[in-house]
């Protein structure tokens, strides 16, 4: 449990500055800000917070020994999403990864050659990428494993939504076998659809799942935006559809959630969908537990004013607004669908227009918040262990304008604010280290730009799921640390496992090395679901300039070259100093009578069969000898976990037995 006390007065006043120069003309006038009236003026203030003294483990570590980082791609065209990127990194059983980007090797505004990066890794990455996956130019990619071997790639450009894929994953040509429907019938524009995302499901991967969004323009000020879901069953014949937001009581997909607002999970038959980032509505999951035929909902955290314009005139709001943004979903083994959403608040700047809000990013509106469906919808709960502290006034009226607030006020210290110290809530926030204070001046003037890109300060968050339901998060957030006069991105780690059922908050900095030292880290993306017990891969861009080339707040003056990394996360805390991995594969898969268990070394072995309801159904011990070792079995046809145990180490490959 950590409480950390922080921010001076300068903090609060940097935030009214911010939110002076955005939406103030003025030179001097007041705005309404946590309930207090301060006086602001166009000059931003530079005053640096102080910090309490820390908390245990409070100080981000990097454990360089339990990392493997890859450059696997570079491009110029460095917007990778407008807020939250998902679905562009995949595993298969035997342990490769596919990861692609949206690519470009022209170092101008034209990107002609725009289109699918694509790298695999099988042992080794390969070379990276020369020119695009398609014959012409497309944006967006999102990938996914496709039947037995092979491996399906959305995109849009052309005119339509593509189609591409491959018999075997990381070999050979693509084809590019089909165009997604335009729109669903009885849509009253001539748009095709964009932004996609795509999962598959079932046994062999043999059902395809994809959302995208249609968006006609009306007016300068009106937009009309639809999202649409996608079912096919052989990637060449396809059902197009609303999506499930179609089927609420009040309809939710028209004009709601645009193109960076949903995110897809897959795992067995299971496919989630995820709603979030809409600044007018709650934040919906979708499960289907028949790969996409029957969707049930969850409201994971209700907007106290669902459905309502904030810029309306008239409305008069008295209390800020901390809201759940753009998130990450992953379904576990167990069939629960885990959440992380990055945060921010809302003020209501009630003296000068009732009913406008903005948005601060800062040290006090910060966090990444967590939720699986085994629990209850966020909301704001009383905490009776505050009751008699100088905290008790915060938590004694649960109010759902807070229900997204990590960092609290703190009575009778001006200034200052606490955090709810409540990691089973919590994954992440702008880590703290020794020595360093927050300077919000600083941040606003190194990262205005991003505001709607991230939203909150700690953005794009992207989970990562072993076998065992044991959970990684990375996410980006700005590093107080950089010596280069800036607050550049670093991407940092949480980690959750079942055991304790909390969050180790902000345990790793993947990016703390040499090399990445004067890098601006962001983009962050992930394998959803991985082989290998306390194992977690994700990726991420860099480039060694402030900003963004690309978009409508673009602040460099010419492009950079941007690299797409990718990081594997060992978490083997059970392994013994000086142990050796016995076990690195585990094929053919599918499999019939047998499967060969690949061995480095003699060593004794326990080999596990677990089926998808987390039974196990066969287990026994069994000697392996250096090289291949068949494994006779006699399973019902299905598909299983295969965990092979040696030398304090654990393989697992998801096995489909025919």
């Amino acid at each position: 449990m950590k409480k950390v006390f922080l921010l001076s007065l300068g903090l609060v006043l940097g935030f009214s500055a911010f939110a002076q120069n955005r939406v103030m003309k003025n030179d001097a006038q007041k705005a309404v800000a946590n309930g207090k009236i301060v006086a602001v003026g166009t000059e931003m203030t530079t005053e640096a917070s102080t910090y309490a003294p820390q908390a245990a483990k409070s100080v981000v570590i990097s454990r360089y020994d339990d990392l493997e980082d890859a450059e696997t791609m570079y491009t110029y065209y460095d917007l990778q999403s407008n807020q939250y990127v998902a679905n562009r990194m995949y595993q298969l059983p035997n342990g490769n990864v596919a990861v692609t980007a949206t690519m470009s090797h022209e170092a101008n505004q034209s990107a002609s050659d725009r289109g699918t990066g694509y790298n695999f890794y099988n042992g080794e990455w390969n070379d990276m990428p020369e020119t695009r996956v398609e014959p012409f130019k497309t944006g967006w990619p999102s990938i996914a494993p496709w039947g037995e071997t092979g491996e399906i790639l959305l995109c849009h450009g052309n005119g339509h939504m593509q189609v591409f894929v491959r018999e075997v994953a990381g070999e050979g040509e693509w084809n590019n076998i089909s165009q997604l429907p335009d729109y669903p019938e009885g849509y009253p524009y001539s748009e095709y659809p964009t932004w996609p995302r795509v999962v598959t499901c079932g046994a062999n991967n043999n059902v395809i799942i994809a959302v995208a969004a249609l968006q006609h323009t009306i007016s300068d000020d009106e937009t009309d935006i639809r999202t649409v879901i996608f079912r096919s069953e052989d990637a060449i014949n396809w059902t197009v559809n609303y999506s499930p937001l179609a089927d609420l009581p009040t309809p939710y997909h028209i004009g709601n959630f645009s193109a960076d607002d949903y995110a897809l999970a897959a795992n067995g038959n299971t496919v989630a969908l995820l709603f979030s980032g809409c600044l007018t509505n709650s934040v919906w999951m979708f499960k289907s537990e028949d790969c996409g035929l029957t969707w049930n909902p969850t409201r994971v955290w209700e907007h106290p004013f669902e459905g309502v314009d904030l810029d309306e005139p008239g409305l008069d709001y008295g209390d800020t607004l901390f809201m759940p943004m753009n998130g990450s979903i992953v379904i576990d083994n167990n069939n629960v669908v885990h959440i992380a959403l990055n945060t921010f608040e809302m003020t209501h700047l009630a003296d000068t227009d009732p009913g406008y809000y903005t948005y601060w990013s800062g040290r006090a509106v910060d966090g990444i918040l967590y939720w699986n469906d085994t629990q209850d919808p966020i909301h704001d709960t009383e905490h009776p262990e505050y009751i008699g502290t100088p905290y008790e006034a915060h938590f004694a009226h649960p109010n759902q304008f807070h229900a997204a607030r990590l960092w609290w006020p703190i009575a009778d210290e001006q200034g200052y604010v606490h955090m709810l110290p409540d990691s089973t809530k919590w994954i992440g926030y702008i880590p703290m280290y020794e020595g360093y204070s927050w300077d919000n001046g600083m941040y606003f003037m190194s990262g205005t730009e991003y505001v709607s890109k991230l939203y909150g300060a700690s953005g794009h968050p992207a989970l990562s799921c072993d076998p065992a339901g044991n959970l990684a998060c990375a996410f980006s957030s700005p590093n107080i640390t950089r010596e280069n006069g800036s607050y550049l991105r670093s991407i940092y780690v949480s980690y959750r496992t079942v055991e304790n059922g909390y969050w180790e908050q902000v345990e790793d900095d993947i990016t703390e090395d040499v090399m990445l030292m004067y890098s601006e880290c962001l983009f962050t993306i992930s394998v959803p679901n991985t082989v290998n017990f306390g194992e977690y891969w994700f990726g991420y861009q860099a480039d060694d300039q402030l900003g963004l080339y690309w978009g409508s707040n673009a602040s460099q003056t010419s492009a950079s070259e941007n690299f797409i990394h990718v990081s594997k996360v060992f978490r083997g805390d059970a392994v013994e100093e000086g142990a050796q991995d016995v076990v690195y594969n585990i094929y053919p898969n599918p499999a019939k009578d047998y499967v060969v268990v690949s061995s480095a070394m003699d060593a004794n072995a326990t080999i596990t069969f677990v089926n998808l309801a987390g039974q196990t159904v066969k287990s026994f011990n069994k000697a392996l000898t250096t090289g291949e070792n068949t494994i006779r079995i006699d399973l019902e046809s299905g598909i299983y976990f295969c965990t092979v145990n040696a030398n304090g180490f654990n393989k697992t490959v998801k096995v489909i037995v025919k």
